[in-house]
């Protein structure tokens, strides 16, 4: 082999490196910004099927979220992930997942809204309540103090079909948020009907922290300041 055919086949490897390097690349939250986009992710990346460590290794090893088990059904966990959006509000990503007793993938949620189609269905609350007993319609907030210069808390409302709220199998929420996690441009706004209060925005289990948002917050100001004064950004 030649000195122009070894340079050849070195920038080859290099570049194939490269590009093998790019398909690898970790994920991270902040690279999704909207809800439809992580949905597609999921269903590019995570098909029905995939087993939980891949899932785990995405959401938790690679992108830092914090992972929960629900209570009293290990098949089913969550990973949460919290950001700061300038003090104007605090994104949750909530991706939550089903698993079979092999540990495979049979149902994916992005904030508590399914995934897959042809997953398992997603449990819906009976509104008549339980024979005997009382339901109730709570109006709740969730606090986001960290939020001061905007949404300090988010509301919802929350169906107990037995009025208890030490048994949370029975209950259901309706509540909105927006559809994308960028101060500048929250999108739509998005409303949430019949969600699993688990599986939600407005869940109250803490992140291991709220990651700062990684754009320029001094810009954010400048286009809330401009908003606020009826100008254009």
């Amino acid at each position: 082999m030649n000195k122009s055919h070894t340079v050849c086949f070195a920038m080859t490897l290099i570049f194939s490196g490269v590009a093998a390097a790019a398909e690898q690349s970790a994920f991270t939250f902040e690279s999704v910004q909207a809800l439809d986009d992580m949905s597609s992710l999921i269903r590019a990346k995570l098909p029905l099927g995939t087993t939980r460590a891949n899932l785990r290794r995405t959401f938790i090893e690679e992108g830092h979220g914090t992972l929960k088990i629900r209570a009293g059904d290990p098949g089913v966990e969550k990973y949460i992930y919290d950001i700061d959006l300038c003090h104007y509000y605090v994104w949750r990503w909530n991706i939550s997942a089903d698993y079979d007793d092999s540990g495979q993938l049979r149902q994916a949620y992005v904030n508590g809204n399914i995934v897959f189609p042809d997953g398992n269905p997603k449990k819906v609350i009976s509104k008549t309540a339980e024979e005997g007993k009382k339901s109730s319609i709570y109006r709740v907030q969730r606090p986001r103090p960290e939020a001061f210069k905007g949404e300090r808390s988010l509301g919802f409302l929350l169906f107990d079909r037995d009025s208890d709220p030490k048994t949370t199998d029975d209950q259901a929420l309706v509540g909105a948020g927006p559809s994308r996690a960028d101060p500048t441009n929250m999108g739509k706004l998005i409303v949430y009907t019949d969600v699993d209060p688990w599986r939600s925005i407005f869940d109250f289990d803490t992140a291991n922290r709220i990651v700062p948002y990684s754009g320029d917050c001094k810009e954010v100001d400048k286009v809330m300041q401009s908003l606020k004064e009826g100008r254009k950004p």
